[in-house]
């Protein structure tokens, strides 16, 4: 009686034949899926932060003026004019500051709220978002303040 032995260097049933190589493509186009979403909610969550830090910056920048005249009765009222204008140059002059974003800048004689809405394109997620990318829109509120 004759034995066979492994020198064809096959494991288990003739069928099972490349199922190693397949299951690990399926993993690995499973890791570039992952890899992209990681790589465009990076990109969505840091452009939220650089636009978040402008709009409340220039929105203190805003709310600081204030109508000298009426600080010598004892009010601290905005000029809206001129707290808009200055919202809208801080802004435009910071260095993250691409021609890309929107500014609206809302000020009243209490306050100013300072809008800012950009489009971030995406790379994986693009097929699932509309044309372009996703809006990101963030809002900053400021007013001025008596500080002791």
């Amino acid at each position: 009686m004759k034995r066979r032995t492994a020198d064809t260097g096959q494991s288990g049933p003739a069928g099972d034949r490349g199922a190693v190589v397949l299951w690990s493509l399926g993993l690995l186009l499973m890791l570039f899926f992952a890899g992209g979403l990681a790589l465009d909610l990076w990109r969505v969550l840091s452009r939220h932060g650089t636009l978040s830090g402008i709009a409340y910056k220039s929105a203190v920048a805003g709310a600081a003026q204030v109508v000298e005249s009426d600080l010598y009765q004892n009010r601290l009222l905005l000029d809206p004019d001129l707290a808009e204008e200055v919202a809208r140059r801080f802004a435009e002059g910071q260095p993250d500051w691409d021609d890309s974003m929107r500014l609206t800048p809302e000020a009243s004689r209490s306050g100013i709220v300072v809008r800012i809405t950009d489009t971030i394109p995406l790379t994986l997620m693009r097929m699932f978002t509309p044309a372009g990318g996703i809006p990101v829109t963030v809002t900053a509120r400021a007013s001025p303040a008596e500080y002791e």
